[in-house]
């Protein structure tokens, strides 16, 4: 279509055969094609917002330079190999006058490519960066599945339900409350579960609850400390992101001393990051029991998805003393997961 209209308006503007510049002009742009080809690998290599003005005006120039002369190389030869047939000599005439209009439209078809080309790009990066929102929404939802399967372990409730036959039959008012604690417990895990986030102070009566029911199975072996930050309390943190480090610190660490021991958890504000800390005692040489490894790694996942490279999870082992550290970018807004 474009050939044709170009030979149209040159059989009009030179006053030649429309036959003649038909002849001339179709196999050229055809040629262009090929010749426009190259304008998509600078599109791609060279992303308008990621180079520098210069450099991608510079490298389009080049590549509209080169394409335009070798194209211009390829007209000379063509109309001169149609001369070559006629013994009346007209196409290279006809090449010759119209070169400026052949120019003018073959440069305003290689920046129109090139913008083709860049609409295409954004299209498939825009397609890509939903693709990946999709991919981190599954991977957060896999995640929080993990987090709730954790939570519910049927071996917790197993020895739950095994303190609770006890303390049946020695303290019935005792074993009233250690059933809502129960309940509480459970009610938290599957509300939250479906949501983007709790405040701090949500999360640490779910704590609070957790450690009175496994107070009942420790007794005095048991001990906790608690040092938080009031300011922070209305802090909106994810749901279910301190539990599995209190579980881990629990069955790995406390379970593991005879004599039990101290579990401390401190939450504190440190340059612009919200800081959950967890300590407990480790007996080397203690009961061991054997774990899944998804509790503290599912942590770590979640905090990936989320946060990326602002949050993250370490330990450390200190004389004896496990370490486990989370760190949150500290912000009160509720947190949207991408739909």
């Amino acid at each position: 279509m474009v050939s044709a209209s170009v030979a149209a308006l040159i059989s009009i503007t030179l006053d030649v055969d429309l036959l003649d510049s038909t002849v001339l002009v179709m196999p050229l742009y055809i040629l262009l094609l090929i010749f426009i080809v190259p304008n998509y690998y600078a599109c791609r290599g060279l992303p308008i917002r990621e180079t520098p003005w210069l450099v991608l005006l510079g490298s389009h120039l080049l590549i509209l330079g080169v394409g335009t002369g070798m194209w211009m190389l390829a007209g000379e030869a063509y109309s001169r190999l149609l001369d070559s047939f006629v013994e009346q000599a007209r196409w290279v005439s006809i090449f010759e006058r119209s070169l400026y209009i052949n120019l003018s439209i073959v440069i305003i078809q290689f920046e129109i490519v090139a913008l083709i080309h860049y609409l295409y790009l954004a299209l498939e990066a825009t397609k890509n960066l939903q693709q990946a929102a999709l991919k981190q929404k599954l991977l957060i939802s896999q995640a929080e599945l993990q987090t709730l399967k954790a939570t519910v372990h049927p071996h917790f409730l197993f020895n739950s339900l095994n303190t609770l036959s006890n303390i049946t039959l020695s303290t019935p008012e005792a074993a009233h409350r250690f059933c809502l604690l129960i309940a509480e417990f459970l009610r938290y895990s599957v509300a939250y579960s479906k949501k983007n986030s709790a405040a701090l102070s949500e999360e640490l009566e779910h704590i609070q609850n957790y450690l009175g029911i496994e107070r009942e199975r420790f007794g005095d072996r048991l001990e906790t400390s608690f040092e938080i930050d009031d300011s922070l309390l209305e802090t909106k943190v994810p749901p279910l992101i301190l539990f599995p480090v209190v579980e881990n610190a629990i069955k790995h660490g406390i379970d593991s001393c005879i004599e039990g021991g101290l579990l401390a958890i401190v939450v504190r504000e440190q340059e612009g990051s919200l800081v959950f800390e967890v300590r407990n005692p480790v007996d080397e040489l203690g009961r061991k029991l054997k774990g899944t490894g998804h509790g503290l790694a599912s942590v770590k996942q979640r905090l990936k998805t989320r946060h990326g490279e602002k949050a993250l999870l370490k330990v450390e082992r200190d004389n004896g003393t496990f370490i486990a550290k989370i760190y949150l970018p500290l912000s009160n807004e509720e947190e949207v997961l991408p739909e």
